[in-house]
């Protein structure tokens, strides 16, 4: 592939488990939706996705389901996954004229080649010309301005919502990575499963989601947060209010920030001594929306003993990075995996 053939309607996407992100060559990025599908419950026929799909679902929860396409880092259904592409690049097409636009696509770490190639099978099946992969972390790590293409040890930990990766990038290579799939939807329906065993009090995916927005954090808070919310007796089914506070939120999710953490420690012990030294030296990049959780920047930092910093637009470190190696195709042209 010669890279200097991308041009101004070409496409750079970052289709995560929770949202689809699509840049254009030159524009930025032009579209953000959920990675969702509404579909009706009795024919299965698409009627909606992304944020359109949310608010039907939301009002007519008896008579239409959700699909989510993405999971994981990889597909979980086929057809959904390109009806929701063909739509993706309608709503696209109609900000730029585009024919079988050329798309390069973050793939997450630790993915086989078999999935690999259904990724570039569905882009191909709803409308791409030719499909071509870098690594998420490494395409975050130039998204953070990071120098990844030079002999110096940078390492991303990427907390997405079906998926954490954690890499340590040297000369545009992924040295050590490791990933589980342990994400946000991981910390939601533990929310869930927590107040509903402790509390018996049901609540929903929304809900929880927003619980650990406001309430969540990795170490407990000085001064404790709280807010009503409005859900159910689990046994009875009635309707009630209830006061959840962060130490709730703190207690429902602890496991799984041990297990993040862990994944970070691993990695960073199969790590070479040299590149050991420079991780020390540039610190520890989060990014994605799991990073946000209140003090989980501090807590890696007091277990690790490396500075910890949070990207500003951690959902957004893995498009810039696409869009500028697009925009910078000489300079990253060895990112690309399928080249």
């Amino acid at each position: 592939m010669n890279l200097t053939d991308f041009n101004s309607k070409d496409l750079a996407i970052d289709f995560g488990t929770s949202n689809v992100l699509v840049g254009i060559k030159e524009k930025g990025i032009v579209l953000k939706e959920p990675s969702i599908l509404a579909a009706d419950q009795r024919t299965n026929e698409i009627l909606e996705i992304g944020s359109k799909a949310i608010d039907l679902i939301n009002k007519s929860p008896d008579t239409v389901k959700a699909i989510k396409p993405f999971k994981d880092g990889v597909i979980a259904d086929y057809t959904a996954t390109i009806t929701f592409l063909k739509r993706i690049f309608k709503m696209v097409s109609k900000q730029i004229i585009m024919w079988k636009p050329r798309v390069l696509i973050g793939v997450p770490v630790g993915i086989s080649e078999i999935e690999m190639r259904a990724i570039i099978e569905v882009l191909l099946q709803a409308g791409a010309g030719e499909v071509y992969l870098v690594h998420e972390p490494i395409a975050a790590g130039v998204g953070l301005n990071l120098n990844v293409i030079e002999a110096n040890g940078n390492l991303i930990m990427d907390i997405g919502g079906g998926r954490t990766q954690v890499a340590v990038i040297s000369l545009g290579q992924l040295v050590t990575s490791k990933s589980a799939k342990i994400g946000g939807h991981e910390f939601d329906q533990a929310i869930i499963d927590y107040l509903k065993k402790k509390l018996d009090f049901g609540i929903s995916q929304t809900v929880a989601e927003n619980l650990k927005i406001e309430l969540g954090c990795a170490t407990p808070l000085i001064s404790d947060l709280s807010r009503q919310v409005k859900g159910i007796e689990t046994n009875s089914g009635i309707p009630k209010n209830l006061n959840i506070s962060s130490r709730d939120m703190h207690k429902a999710t602890e496991s799984y920030v041990k297990e993040i953490i862990d994944l970070l420690i691993d990695t960073l012990s199969e790590t070479p001594p040299e590149l050991s030294a420079d991780i020390l030296r540039n610190g520890i990049y989060l990014i994605g929306g799991g990073s946000n959780i209140r003090n989980l920047d501090n807590l890696i930092a007091q277990t690790t003993g490396i500075q910890t910093y949070l990207s500003k637009d951690s959902n957004e470190s893995v498009i810039k990075g696409l869009l500028k190696i697009l925009n910078n195709q000489e300079k990253y042209k060895n990112l690309i995996l399928n080249k």
